[in-house]
């Protein structure tokens, strides 16, 4: 096995056996669309409104790198401007997380210099420029940055210790050092101000708390009846109330508490996610995002503050929104939009009806009309479960041809849900179905869903995602002897949970940064206070996917590590792994491709690293292009050609 690293790229490859060119099919008949028209589909992820509502500023990937960058566009639509960017020669670092200060001037996000989540804050001039790092502790997870209403303290959530903590800088003093909200306290998120900039609320222990900055303890909002699994506080305009989400019923609920009293107002009670609150400028009405009965779209809804059974979605079809937030006048919301075939993109609608009104479009030169849409299907588990999962078919599909199928394993906890990708339809355009499966541990679908896995990761959810297979036999019109795996991160586990416990099953495997062996990766996690640590990364949650330590259940984690189990693989494997990687240490995948030459299986992997590159491989535009061709490849020489 060599090793070949492609200095221009970037790129280091470990190949034991390349894939001859020859094989690869031409670009040509496949597609009305080449690779260079795909690499024009970009995302918006975030955003904030101005506070007089003309503008919006919001995070893409549509910069020329491919890195998430900060731009900004009208309300109105038209052409957007891109505000952040990096010296020539310099890393361009991926910008989230915005917040912008009450006079409309200064933007704050969040970005990481070495491995991605490890992120520092900063703040740039609305109207662009250079940016002004206010943290640079790159050792710390630094996250939530929330100006004040005067514009003169920055309060942000940083991870330390075992547990979180709110600190607040001084904005007016360059030398200023942060000072912690409440000393000695732990568990600390989601800090938010009150409008007249006299308080802080946030949540800490499954509860809502307040604190005032002229001194005091922080005062427990919710009254008993409603404690626990309480979260994301949002203050009213008057400051009389807070929104919040209890997650006591099983699924996120969205209450609304009086500050001064404590007392809730439920507003909603339905077995349905809910998340991303937004009040009102007249404070009369909630928006939130509530999922659909299914769980894999969600919708914009309004409701009244006062409990009042009024609610109502002002967005239809399948989908999935984020994020809305009121315009200043109170009649319209803007939020993200993403459907199975159109890419994430911000949207405006009236509260009253009528049309949406798109203001971005992330589509580049692909129309949505050429990609396909998924159906939502089921099928059961080992014992009976329905697994909720998507299923996408050619846009010229025919029921006559056979085809060769993926099956898309995704990361843990994940959720399959109605938003586009770019790399999915890809290849469905290319002659693939491709199914989506929600094994059980899924999120989206309520607490009870997801801890059917508890103290069983790897297990039960396997079979789950086994039992696909029986329901692509009885589709008719796939060919059963061309079926492959696509999965990363925890769908890189089970990629080689599959290779090891069900070794002929997939003709072919996509991975990427899998986990090999739970005890190394417990070291790294949890043995040390490496970059691989995070305070969700805690031997509680250790516990809850195994049922104890590796101190206290060796053999367990031992069972459930796929490196002790190399000797069964027989399926060719491509392997993607980012050296950044701040959530899978390398390792993980190298110890695999070693012990997989060790035993004589080099001609069954090709190994890529990419030496800059993160958790999900998309910090470049250019290292989802080489994942793409190497894929096809990998496909045409193990599935055969897709398409005639």
């Amino acid at each position: 096995m060599t090793r070949t690293c492609l200095t221009r790229t970037g790129i280091c490859i470990l190949l034991a056996a390349v894939a001859p060119l020859a094989s690869v099919r031409a670009q040509q008949g496949a597609s009305r669309y080449a690779l260079d028209d795909w690499m024009t589909v970009t995302s918006v992820s975030s955003f904030v409104l101005a506070p007089d509502g003309r503008s919006i500023y919001y995070t893409s990937n549509a910069g020329s790198s491919g890195t998430t960058e900060i731009f900004r566009v009208s309300v109105d639509g038209g052409a957007p401007v891109q505000l952040t960017t990096n010296l020539p020669g310099v890393r361009p670092e991926p910008k989230a997380e915005l917040a912008i200060s009450t006079d409309g001037e200064t933007l704050y996000y969040s970005s990481a210099r070495y491995f991605q989540g490890y992120n520092n804050l900063f703040r740039v001039p609305t109207t662009g420029g250079p940016s002004t790092a206010l943290t640079f502790n790159d050792a710390v997870i630094e996250t939530a940055p929330a100006p004040s209403p005067d514009g003169r303290t920055l309060a942000y959530l940083a991870h330390v210790r075992a547990g979180t903590q709110i600190f607040l800088l001084d904005l007016d003093q360059a030398t200023s050092w942060p000072r912690p909200l409440a000393p000695a306290s732990d568990g600390e998120r989601s800090p938010v101000w009150s409008p007249d900039g006299r308080s802080l609320a946030f949540s800490r222990g499954g509860d809502i708390w307040i604190r005032t900055l002229d001194g005091g303890s922080p005062r427990r909002l919710i009254e008993d009846a409603y404690a626990g699994g309480n979260r994301s506080p949002v203050w009213s305009p008057d400051g009389g109330r807070i929104a919040f989400l209890t997650s006591k019923s099983g699924y996120a609920q969205v209450g609304v508490a009086d500050v001064t009293t404590g007392s809730v107002t439920p507003i909603t009670r339905v077995p349905r996610e809910h998340s991303a609150l937004s009040w009102s400028p007249d404070g009369r009405w909630v928006a939130f995002v509530q999922a659909d009965e299914i769980g894999m779209s969600t919708h914009v809804v309004v409701a009244p503050a006062d409990g009042s059974p009024a609610a109502k979605s002002i967005t239809d079809g399948k989908g999935v929104r984020r994020s809305p937030r009121f315009l200043p006048h109170g009649s319209r919301l803007v939020y993200i939009e993403a459907t199975g075939n159109r890419t994430a993109d911000l949207w405006v609608r009236s509260m009253g009806g009528g049309a949406p009104r798109q203001i971005t479009n992330s589509m580049g030169r692909i129309d949505p009309a050429d990609m396909s849409v998924p159906e939502e299907i089921t099928y059961p588990g080992p014992d009976n479960l329905p697994i909720p999962a998507l299923l996408y078919l050619p846009k010229d599909f025919d029921p006559g041809t056979k085809y060769p199928v993926i099956v898309r394993l995704h990361g843990h906890p994940g959720q399959w849900n109605h938003s586009m990708s770019m790399e999915w339809q890809y290849f469905i355009q290319r002659g693939f179905v491709l199914i989506a499966p929600n094994p059980r541990g899924s999120r989206g679908f309520g607490q009870g869903f997801h801890d059917l896995h508890i103290a069983d990761y790897g297990g039960v959810e396997f079979q789950d995602v086994m039992n696909v297979l029986g329901y692509l036999e009885g589709l008719g019109y796939v060919d059963m002897s061309r079926k492959a795996t696509w999965g990363g991160s925890g769908g890189g586990y089970m990629s080689f949970v599959v290779a090891t416990e069900a070794p002929d099953a997939f003709q072919a495997q996509v991975i990427r940064a899998p986990v090999s062996s739970w005890k190394h990766l417990a070291i790294d996690r949890y043995g040390a206070s490496g970059r691989h640590w995070t305070a969700t990364r805690t031997p509680r949650r250790e516990r809850s996917e195994f049922g104890g330590s590796y101190d206290e259940i060796p053999e367990e984690y031992e069972r459930r590590s796929p490196i002790n189990f190399v000797e069964s693989v027989i399926v060719p494997q491509l392997l993607f792994q980012g050296l950044r990687d701040a959530s899978v240490p390398p390792r993980q995948s190298q110890m695999w491709v070693e012990r997989m030459k060790e035993l004589g299986k080099a001609a069954l992997i090709e190994y890529v690293e990419y030496p800059d590159e993160d958790h999900g491989l998309r910090r470049y535009r250019a290292t989802v292009r080489d994942r793409l061709i190497r894929m096809e490849r990998f496909f045409a020489e193990h599935l055969g050609q897709s398409k005639p």
